[in-house]
């Protein structure tokens, strides 16, 4: 996709962020015009050694020029130390700013940006790309204005001492920025290729290394460490090519072409006027030695330059992820005291992804405190359904009400704070599990989570950790079982205390054992609330106040469990197929309840 921005609209768009710094950044802007000063005096004070003190034989003129001299190089030196300093200050603040909104914009995002933008690629744009941009707030800016106070103060001196020096010192410049046009127009495009491979070999870094298990089992790891060689082989390439062409190919030609050629040839004016008598062998120093820092730079130019280009194409990419418009707009009305009375209506629901339709006109009701089921195969739209209703996605067409009030008309943050999720993919974030307990809500306090994990059964295995509530997870909760992983999933929902539970069923993954004492505890969790549930096992659903019954993004069968079971249908097919998988587990059972012991004997 073709970007929107560019460079000019870039820098236009990253002026703004400098504004609370304007006082810090006209130190910075004296400090440049201090060091420019010192570099253009200093010539000048080797012309009067050279010219007075030297032919007058004047020790004590000497010394004190030359005093002066180290003067002006310590003065040089704290001035550049202080631009430095307050540069980087500067730098690392604007950027922790643009990286904070780019992190709240992400997620911002409803589920399709997420569906487009694979993690990798938003880790680089939420990392890399943003300390990229470092360099155009720390050295880069700075450089670029305190080299062209630089060359532009030395043009005028030049002008005042000998205008034909100024004018020949104007026709270098001409021949540099030659250079520099064509050099950066060529340098940009490749920066711009070296940063997108590393954008494409971190988003296969964070994939695969999150597949770490299935490559092991299927033995594949010959495979991807080829497809990673020739991922690091091309972006090494690119780098080798850009880097060869910068330092080895156009530094060397530019130094030999303006900074030696022009010295010799001014060498070679100067010393002739020299032996006319016209000049002083001092001026004809000052001359070489403003000549010389003249070009110099024009050469740390030619590197910053290449450096914006490489911070600009970041930029780029990062306001093309923040002109990203939300799919879904928070543009609710704020509701605090919402809360679920009557119930929740899906009205002519269509839902499509990219032109796949996967909800067609889907109508149901969801009163409270009823428990509602929706089974189908994979595809069905069930899920499709849960996404809606959280508003991960907005309706194609339709509208899902609360009490009679549209959900978009409702603030996203004080919708989602009445529901409760609990996943059958199971995530705990890094930190404790008290911290994991309360989704560090910091408003909850120990003793509502204490007695929500005694209600589960999750407070027995917690207290066997090392450091009870307070225990450091591992990455996704690796130190605990499927099981326990389930069960703090379960407290935290409960924690939470919402109107509205929902549940895509976690029991499916786990042994006979292990589901019956989750079953459990998720009647505990559901005991009094309004629940859906996403069935993978149509036994544990056989209560449920209503079952719907989806296929191919259509609700095509709605009742209880008894009703569906009549209509021989989709449901009673899933229903026989299931139990026939089910029987030796649902026979175990009945062998450990001890009700066909007699038998068995």
């Amino acid at each position: 996709m073709t970007s929107k921005n560019s460079n000019k609209s870039v820098l236009k768009r990253l002026l703004p962020y400098f504004g609370p710094y304007l006082g810090q950044i006209g130190i910075v802007m004296l400090t440049m015009l201090v060091v420019t000063a010192v570099h253009l005096i200093r010539p000048m004070i080797l012309r009067s050694i050279i010219d007075t003190a030297i032919p007058q034989k004047n020790i004590e003129m000497a010394l004190k020029l030359a005093g002066f001299f180290i003067i002006c190089l310590l003065v040089g030196a704290v001035t550049l130390y202080a631009r430095v300093k307050i540069m980087a200050r500067i730098g690392a603040e604007m950027v922790a700013g643009i990286k904070s909104k780019l992190f709240a914009h992400i997620l911002g995002q409803g589920m399709r940006f997420f569906d487009q933008n694979q993690s990798g690629k938003l880790i680089t744009r939420t990392e890399s790309d943003t300390n990229q941009l470092k360099s155009l707030f720390t050295q880069s800016s700075a450089q670029l204005f305190a080299s062209a106070l630089l060359v532009f103060g030395t043009v005028i001196v030049l002008f005042h001492e000998d205008a034909r020096v100024g004018i020949f010192a104007l026709a270098a410049m001409v021949v540099v920025s030659l250079l520099l046009f064509f050099y950066l127009s060529y340098i940009r495009s490749l920066y711009t290729k070296v940063r997108e491979k590393g954008s494409q070999l971190t988003g296969y870094l964070t994939e695969y290394i999150q597949g770490v298990p299935l490559i092991k089992v299927h033995g594949r790891e010959t495979d991807i460490m080829a497809n990673m060689h020739n991922f690091n082989q091309d972006k090494a390439d690119l780098e080798c090519r850009a880097a060869f062409i910068e330092y080895a190919l156009f530094s060397p030609s530019f130094r030999f072409c303006t900074e030696i050629g022009s010295i010799m040839i001014l060498f070679a004016y100067c010393s002739t006027r020299v032996f006319e008598g016209s000049m002083t062998v001092g001026t004809m120093v000052m001359f070489i030695e403003l000549m010389r820092q003249f070009f110099r730079p024009l050469e740390s130019l030619v590197e910053v330059l290449a450096q914006m280009q490489t911070a600009l194409a970041a930029g780029v990419r990062l306001f093309d992820i923040l002109d990203t418009e939300p799919a879904v707009r928070d543009n609710g009305e704020l509701s605090p005291e919402l809360a679920l009375k009557e119930s929740i209506e899906f009205e002519d629901v269509s839902f499509a992804y990219d032109s796949e339709v996967v909800l067609k006109n889907a109508s149901f009701s969801i009163p409270r405190g009823q428990q509602l089921a929706i089974v189908g195969a994979s595809g069905s739209g069930k899920t499709t359904c849960i996404n809606l209703l959280l508003r991960f996605y907005d309706p194609t067409s339709g509208h899902i009400t609360v009490d009679g009030r549209d959900i978009a008309s409702i603030r996203l943050i004080d919708w989602r704070r009445k529901i409760a999720l609990v996943l059958q993919e199971i995530y705990l974030f890094p930190g404790t599990i008290m911290e994991n307990l309360k989704a560090f809500h910091t408003d909850v306090d120990d003793e509502t989570v204490i007695k929500a994990a005694k209600e589960l059964g999750a407070h027995d295995f917690i207290m066997k950790q090392p450091q009870g509530y307070q225990t450091i997870l591992a990455e996704r909760g690796g130190n605990l079982s499927y099981g326990e992983r389930q069960l703090l999933s379960y407290t935290r929902a409960m924690v939470k205390n919402p109107d509205l539970l929902i549940l895509d069923e976690a029991t499916s993954s786990v042994d006979v054992i292990t589901e019956r004492e989750l079953q459990t505890s998720m009647e505990k969790l559901m005991q009094g609330r309004t629940c859906i549930v996403i069935a993978h096992r149509l036994s544990t659903i056989r209560k449920a106040d209503r079952i719907l019954v989806f296929e191919k993004g259509l609700l095509i069968q709605k009742g209880n469990h008894e009703d569906l079971m009549q209509q021989q249908g989709i449901y009673s097919e899933l229903v026989a197929i299931q139990t026939g998988s089910d029987m030796h587990n649902g026979f175990s059972e009945l062998v450990e309840n001890g009700e066909i012991k007699g038998a068995v004997a």
